[in-house]
């Protein structure tokens, strides 16, 4: 019974895989490659986390959770859940699948973009809540991508997604960083010792 499941769940896999391949556009390719390319070992999060933390320099201590939560991403699924599954990658089992961009030469289960992305945002959102909205969209669109370019199957980004948020979530904990008490902190401050003025 669970062969005939796997084997059910694997079809529905390879046909969604399928389906979303056969809908390209010239520009989308240009603009999915890109976005893999940005987020590629968590790369834009990474930088993002310490210009974030250059501009507040009362978080530098959050950057650590990015990178850890990044880092915890990398090795659970490149050194444990990926030889584990050994899975396949779409073009190597469909020779017929086409490829945009780079060809990875690491097992498909899970995505380590999608782990990678979804962790570090997890720990990018609670240093910067104000453009968590924005952080999201394009995790997504990192996530999306890497079916898109024909590198990985849905369900090898959903399972990465998961896991990449389970690793986020127990990187951050109940940790809260608000850019707002920074700046109304300041403020205060101002108001409480105005800049003397000359008549």
């Amino acid at each position: 019974m669970s062969a005939d499941i796997l084997e059910a769940i694997g079809r529905v896999d390879f046909a969604a895989f399928q389906w979303l391949r056969a809908h390209h556009f010239p520009l989308l390719d240009v603009i999915m490659a890109g976005l893999s390319d940005v987020a590629r070992g968590g790369a834009i999060w990474i930088a993002l986390a310490f210009l974030i933390a250059f501009l507040y320099r009362a978080r530098w201590l959050a950057v650590v959770q990015v990178l850890l939560a990044i880092a915890l991403a990398f090795l659970i699924t490149d050194h444990v859940a990926k030889p584990f599954f050994n899975r396949a990658r779409p073009f190597q089992t469909y020779a017929e699948s086409r490829v945009y961009g780079y060809r990875p030469t690491t097992p498909s289960f899970p995505s380590g973009h999608a782990a990678s992305t979804i962790a570090g945002v997890c720990a990018l959102t609670r240093l910067a809540p104000e453009a968590r909205s924005i952080f999201w969209v394009f995790a997504l669109l990192v996530a999306f991508s890497r079916v898109y370019l024909g590198v990985h199957y849905p369900a090898d980004v959903i399972a990465g997604a998961l896991l990449g948020l389970a690793i986020g979530e127990f990187v951050v904990g109940g940790t809260s960083w608000r850019f707002a008490n920074t700046v109304s902190h300041r403020s205060d401050a101002q108001n409480r010792n105005p800049a003397p003025t000359r008549n």
